[in-house]
């Protein structure tokens, strides 16, 4: 399923930071964010459990990849954990949700798709998918 467009939650962060008001419990779920604009950046999915001063990946209510770094590379994050990607900087991010396999995919999509990441998603709340722009 292709989100668009977003729904942005009232919820409010402290930081340059966004989640939809859409969240899901189930089935499989999948959209695209065109990255190639922004010098920094992250997407993903959390849940309402994160703070409103938490950033993306930094919890353990949150999944992301997100490039960023005076290096700038790609990484991917859960619970304050960093593991990087060693890939180069996607110009768009496919994002698969699937609920009953309990996976979130990060894809970098240009002619075709390559794989960047899979997380285990270890909640059963609904996720919703969230944005970090660093360049704000």
């Amino acid at each position: 399923k292709v989100l668009s467009p977003f729904h942005w939650s009232a919820y409010e962060f402290c930081i340059s930071q966004v989640m939809c008001s859409q969240g899901f419990s189930t089935g499989c779920h999948y959209w695209e964010v065109v990255t190639k604009d922004s010098d920094g950046w992250a997407v993903g999915v959390a849940h309402e459990m994160i703070g409103k001063r938490d950033k993306l990946g930094r919890t353990e209510h949150s999944w992301c990849i997100e490039w960023l770094g005076p290096k700038k590379q790609l990484s991917a994050w859960h619970k304050d954990q960093e593991t990087l990607l060693h890939q180069d900087k996607p110009l768009k991010v496919g994002v698969f949700l699937e609920l009953q396999k309990k996976t979130v995919s990060f894809y970098s999509i240009t002619d075709k798709e390559m794989l960047l990441h899979t997380f285990e998603i270890s909640t059963s709340n609904p996720l919703y998918p969230a944005f970090w722009l660093y360049t704000l």
